[in-house]
């Protein structure tokens, strides 16, 4: 209470003005969160614009006669090109797990499905054969046919985690002074990868596009 000419009035509490420096923080805060939600939105958005790009780069990079569509010859010239070991049958199975109208290939809006709905699936039931071809192609940006391991590393450490990935790397690099990966020894690491990972978690993925279960993913995520 406060005496003024005799008489007494009341306080006011808080004052006036730490009301205003409250609400003037808050003020502050709500700008800089807002702020933090446009910053990361912009990142996001960047990239996933270049997620985009690099997926219709390796699309344009696969349509070998630019017709549109991925079919077979586009395919085994591709991995005849990487270097990776396969028959016609085992290229045939790569597009017909994605092919979803039956037309012997694979068209814009089936390439960029499979690839999203194979980078968000977190059941291991999605086929994956063409998924690790883009992504690998993603990552070979001069067309060399090689990925760095770093980026391989990048990769598998969001997929299966370090500790499922660090043994395997390791053990397969161990005696190579040669850091650049090429699409078989990507696809290996991939394989041992999933199976160490499994291996620590076990649980049954149901296989692509089947009615069999297999108790081991690196069976599913062959090529």
């Amino acid at each position: 209470l406060q005496s003024i000419g005799g008489g007494h009035r009341t306080a006011r509490w808080p004052p006036p003005d730490a009301m205003a420096t409250h609400k003037e923080r808050m003020l502050l805060k709500s700008k800089e969160e807002a702020e933090k939600a446009r910053r990361e939105k912009e990142r996001r958005e960047f990239k996933e614009a270049q997620e985009l790009e690099g997926l219709k780069r390796v699309f344009k990079r696969l349509d070998k006669n630019s017709d549109g569509k991925v079919d077979l010859e586009d395919l085994s010239a591709e991995l005849t090109y990487l270097q990776f070991p396969f028959s016609k049958k085992e290229a045939s199975m790569i597009l017909w797990e994605v092919d979803d109208d039956n037309d012997n290939a694979v068209d814009w809006d089936e390439f960029k499905t499979t690839f999203y709905r194979t980078r968000d699936d977190k059941t291991g039931c999605e086929p994956r054969k063409l998924f690790h071809v883009i992504e690998f192609l993603m990552h070979d940006k001069n067309h060399n046919g090689v990925i760095d391991v770093d980026e391989v590393l990048s990769i598998l450490y969001i997929r299966y985690g370090k500790d499922s990935v660090d043994g395997k790397v390791q053990e397969m690099f161990k005696d190579d002074d040669d850091k650049n990966v090429h699409f078989t020894k990507f696809m290996e690491v991939q394989r041992l990868s999933a199976k160490e990972a499994m291996r620590r978690t076990p649980s049954i993925v149901p296989s692509v596009r089947g009615l069999s279960y297999s108790r081991d993913p690196s069976k599913v995520l062959d090529i």
